[in-house]
C-alpha cells in the first residue's frame, strides 16, 4: 500500500471531526483554529491566479449574496452592522482594520482615531470602554501586539445580536411638575385643602 501525504490525513481528520458539527459551530472551530495556528484569514484568502480558460470566482458571503470586489468603506460597516455602544464601535474598528486593511494588531490608541474616521463621536472616557471590550473577551490586550479575539469576530458579524443597545440617554421619569393635573382638575381634600 503506498504511503500517503500528510495532508490528506489531517485533511480526512478535520473533516471527519467536522462534519456532524452546526455550520455556525464549524465557524467557531475554524475561527479558534486559525488563531491558535496563527493564521490570518487574508493567508486563507489568497488563491493562485485563475488559468485563462477559467472564469473568474466570485466570493460569496453568508447572507448568500456575491461580496463586491470593493472594499467595504468604515462608515457602510458602522451602519451595516449598527454598534450601539462605544464599546461595541471599538471592538468593530478593530474588526475592520483586520479585515479590511489587514492590520491584526494595534495598541489601545490606534483604534482611537476611528471614530473621527467614522464620523462618530468619541467617548468622554476611551479607556473605560476599551478596558470594557477586554473585559467582555472581545479584544485581547497586549501593548502594541493587542488584536480582535474570535468571540469578537463573532459578535461583529452576528451584528451585536443579544447585546445591549444604548440610543442616546434612557428615559427618565417624568418630574412632579409635569406630572401633576391642572388647577381645575385636582380634588378636593378635607377642610378645603387641595391634595397632593
Amino acid at each position: 500500500m503506498p504511503k500517503r501525504e500528510p495532508e490528506i490525513t489531517a485533511l480526512e481528520a478535520v473533516y471527519a471531526a467536522l462534519k456532524p458539527l452546526e455550520a455556525e459551530v464549524r465557524r467557531k472551530v475554524l475561527a479558534s483554529v486559525y488563531s491558535l495556528l496563527e493564521i490570518a484569514p487574508q493567508e486563507l484568502s489568497q488563491r493562485p491566479p485563475p488559468r485563462k480558460d477559467e472564469p473568474p470566482l466570485t466570493p460569496v458571503t453568508d447572507s448568500g449574496r456575491a461580496e463586491s470586489p470593493r472594499p467595504v468603506g468604515l462608515t457602510e460597516l458602522v451602519r451595516e452592522k449598527s454598534p450601539g455602544t462605544n464599546v461595541q464601535r471599538i471592538v468593530l474598528f478593530a474588526y475592520y482594520r483586520e479585515k479590511n486593511e489587514g492590520s491584526s494588531r494595534f495598541s489601545r490608541d490606534d483604534l482611537k482615531e476611528y471614530f473621527g474616521r467614522a464620523r462618530e463621536h468619541p467617548p468622554k472616557n476611551y479607556t473605560r470602554d476599551f478596558h470594557e471590550a477586554v473585559k467582555k473577551g472581545w479584544i485581547h490586550e497586549d501593548g502594541s501586539d493587542s488584536y480582535i479575539t474570535s468571540k469578537g469576530i463573532e459578535v461583529v458579524e452576528a451584528g451585536f445580536t443579544g447585546e445591549r443597545r444604548y440610543k442616546g440617554h434612557p428615559a427618565r421619569a417624568p418630574s412632579r411638575r409635569q406630572t401633576r393635573k391642572p388647577r381645575g382638575q385636582r380634588e378636593k381634600g378635607k377642610k378645603g385643602q387641595r391634595s397632593r
